[in-house]
């Protein structure tokens, strides 16, 4: 059968292969840590299982209306209002599978043939790809590890063309764990805003933050910021939730209705029970976002002397927030030309110590892996070793 030519030059997600290799060792028997997924180890509280669990049983087995229900997307906008001080109405939010689900929407909605899509490097992996999907040129634009992995603002004003119709912004990032404050936030919307250039923010991350500065969206900037941004959110990071797919996307309504509509052709509204789950989880409180954040600040704190005292591995700035740590790999990379850049330094490290990380080649930041810390101590505790031992073979 015919593969489009689409689908022929798609790049399937390295982090999901990292992950597949890794559950096929532990099928094998191997003792494998897997630190490659981006998915909390927490579970929901029990308030959100039991919520999905009572809409099993009620019945919740018909359709439901393309964007969402009314209760959940006015649950949203009095969330977004709460915690981000955004005025949005329920019309102006959907509701999709996830966040991948509801940023693809978000690209269909603004990306036209051969538009120019601006991507800070390191980025997920999927950016790029639905750039290409949506028939969008990604311009990759390198935030060094010497400046926290942030963009240099004189260098995204440059690199602005006639052909720009979108920056994709993560914050916090992921792979990076690089966050942007409000002062740094205004000035990158002021600098899309005036340049006509859409942004894509994608906060799903905006509840792991270990810094004391507030949280600001590009949304929230001015009249101007709300108007160009498309914000994308999901329950499965802040609410541990990442196998329910469940995400929203929020913007200025009338642009939502076309997104709408799209949504309507391509997969009709998530799952009822999800959505049901979803709409007790954004009610309630934020104490178990707050523990688990306090989580993965202690591991990440944990982490950051033991990668150091490794040989051949380095931090270039301590992540911000998420759950990741990106570490510079290219002295070890230097002295084993036979490894072949990070994907066959993951790939020696996952055949010889059994832990599984992700190249940041997969990113856009070659010479540097990727590591998720969202697993428990010990096993952290025991990959540090692991990798320590590894490393210490080579005799850098």
């Amino acid at each position: 059968m015919h593969v489009s030519q689409r689908l022929s030059t798609l790049k399937p997600s390295e982090t999901l292969a990292i992950s597949a290799r890794a559950a096929e060792l532990k099928r094998a028997g191997h003792d494998v840590i897997a630190l490659a997924a981006g998915e909390p180890d927490f579970s929901p509280s029990q308030h959100i299982r039991e919520a999905a669990a009572k809409a099993a049983l009620e019945g919740s087995s018909r359709y439901g209306v393309n964007p969402g229900n009314i209760e959940l997307r006015e649950a949203t906008a009095s969330f977004l209002k709460r915690t981000k001080n955004l005025e949005y109405e329920p019309s102006e939010i959907i509701f999709s599978n996830g966040g991948k689900q509801a940023l693809y929407n978000a690209m269909v909605g603004l990306v036209d043939e051969g538009d120019e899509v601006i991507i800070l490097a390191p980025y997920w992996v999927t950016y790029p790809a639905q750039t290409e999907l949506v028939g969008g040129i990604p311009v990759i634009l390198q935030c060094r590890g010497e400046n926290g992995f942030k963009v240099d603002l004189d260098e995204l004003r440059a690199a602005i063309s006639p052909k720009t119709r979108l920056l994709i912004f993560n914050n916090p990032s992921n792979p990076s764990g690089a966050y942007y404050p409000p002062d740094e936030v205004r000035e990158l919307t002021r600098i899309c805003t005036e340049a006509e250039v859409a942004i894509i923010s994608d906060e799903v991350y905006d509840a792991i933050v270990y810094t004391d500065e507030p949280y600001l969206s590009p949304a929230a900037v001015s009249d101007a910021g709300r108007a160009s941004t498309a914000l994308i959110g999901s329950l499965s990071k802040t609410f541990a939730m990442p196998g329910w797919r469940i995400g929203y996307l929020a913007g200025p309504g009338e642009w939502i209705k076309k997104v709408a509509g799209f949504q309507s052709q391509s997969s009709h509204h998530p799952s009822l029970l999800s959505q049901a789950a979803a709409l007790v989880a954004l009610q309630g409180g934020s104490e178990e976002a707050e523990e688990m954040c306090a989580a993965f600040r202690e591991r990440r704190d944990y982490l950051l002397p033991e990668i150091e005292r490794i040989p051949g591995l380095h931090v270039k700035m301590p992540p911000q927030g998420a759950f990741y740590l990106m570490f510079d790999i290219s002295e070890v990379l230097a002295a084993r030309s036979d490894l072949e850049g990070s994907t066959g330094f993951c790939t020696w490290l996952l055949d010889e110590a059994k832990v599984a990380l992700v190249p940041g080649a997969a990113f856009g930041a070659e010479g540097y892996t990727r590591l998720s810390y969202a697993a428990s101590m010990d096993d952290l505790k025991t990959a540090v070793e692991r990798i320590g031992d590894a490393l210490g073979s080579l005799d850098l």
